[in-house]
């Protein structure tokens, strides 16, 4: 269950930053193309997810 959670919130923290980067680009007049940043999205949050969880696998052997 933890993981889902964890899950849950490294998706919500992506579409936070995600919807800020589109928003100040839009104020600023840059269009940006869907399909690289959705890939570059996804990336980063499997790339956090996995440091989430590696962080606690870590503790987990430690104890």
């Amino acid at each position: 269950m933890r993981h889902f959670l964890k899950g849950a919130a490294v998706a919500v923290v992506v579409i936070i930053i995600d919807m800020i980067v589109h928003i100040v680009c839009n104020m600023h007049g840059i269009d940006l193309s869907s399909i690289p940043h959705s890939a570059l999205s996804a990336l980063f949050a499997v790339l956090f997810y996995q440091r989430l969880i590696k962080d606690e696998k870590n503790n987990d052997e430690q104890k």
